[in-house]
């Protein structure tokens, strides 16, 4: 199919840089809104406990690997697509970090490895039109399964230099903190920055519209698929250097949480609508809501129950009305 005149790409583009900013972020104001609500019932039920500088700092190191693969995930979501193989690439980056290698070969072969994985489910998702959930379902259980192979059981050790960086503190904040800002701040100017953000926000709203415009959508959502599994990479790379060792299972519970944090953010699993601000808020109602729920002696398993009624609320609230919208 070719391409239209060549300034439809530019008419196209300043219609999206036109719209409002706020519109395409319209669920992130709700979210904002419950996370505040919690916050204030938090303050209520379990003040002294949970705003203890202990358990601000415990909240930041936990809630670090949440934030990078979230975010790595809003992207995919954006686009239309969907990536269940990122809890795989977080256990196979921490099962290549601990290798018997020299830091130099095994830190670029981690990332390098979960850049391929990304390629891989965006090929195969958007050439070989195989449905997100299947591709990514399939890609998870080969990772998963070579991250096995390279590490049957935890242990290791982690690179000298990732255990530094992802533990003790600087300037009084703990070393987590640092990684969500760094990340936060890199998802934003990426998406809102760039002129690649305004092409994505095109290409998951109508794929199809953005090509005959110019735009090149399969490469677009491809790209967002990279993008996950390096984020993916990222929050393996921090859970090892925080755990000293490695851990072939360490990402089994962020696949679904993550979907999650950027769900209740306000980003539309039909694409094309929310971003990584909503991120933010829909990661911390998640680690908020566990630690207070831990915090008042509520047993974990009710957890799993909550998540899953959280997701299928955000799912049902955050939903596009109209085509292209």
């Amino acid at each position: 199919m070719s391409a239209a005149s060549p300034s439809a790409p530019r008419r196209l583009l300043a219609r999206f840089r036109q719209d409002a900013f706020w519109y395409r972020q319209r669920g992130a104001a709700l979210s904002f809104a419950i996370l505040a609500l919690m916050l204030a019932a938090l303050s209520v039920i379990v003040p002294q406990s949970f705003y203890s500088g202990t358990n601000l700092s415990n909240l930041a190191g936990q809630l670090a690997p949440l934030f990078l693969v979230s975010l790595g995930q809003t992207f995919v979501l954006l686009g239309a697509g969907f990536d269940l193989s990122v809890g795989a690439v977080i256990s196979l980056t921490s099962a290549i970090l601990t290798l018997d290698l020299a830091d130099p070969v095994k830190i670029p072969l981690a990332f390098a490895a979960a850049a391929t994985v990304g390629l891989a489910n965006g090929m195969g998702c958007v050439y070989l039109r195989v449905h997100p959930i299947i591709m990514t379902l399939a890609t998870s259980s080969i990772v998963q399964g070579i991250a096995l192979i390279l590490l049957p059981t935890p242990g290791g050790v982690a690179p000298r230099a990732l255990v530094g960086l992802a533990s003790g503190s600087f300037l009084g904040l703990p070393a987590g903190f640092y990684w969500i800002v760094a990340g936060v701040v890199a998802a934003i100017w990426l998406m809102h920055g760039t002129g690649y953000g305004v092409k994505l926000y095109a290409t998951g709203q109508n794929p199809q519209a953005a090509w005959i415009s110019g735009i090149a959508a399969p490469k677009i959502r491809v790209s967002t698929y990279v993008i996950s599994s390096l984020a993916a990479a990222l929050a393996g790379a921090y859970l090892t250097g925080r755990l000293a060792s490695g851990d072939p299972n360490v990402g089994s519970a962020l696949g679904l949480d993550s979907v999650l944090g950027a769900a209740l953010g306000g980003t539309l699993l039909s694409g094309g609508v929310g971003g990584p601000i909503g991120t933010i808020a829909g990661v911390l109602i998640i680690g908020i809501l566990n630690n207070g729920l831990n915090l008042a002696g509520v047993s974990p398993y009710y957890q799993f129950v909550v998540k899953g009624t959280m997701l299928i609320a955000a799912v049902s609230l955050f939903r596009r009305r109209e085509a292209g919208l």
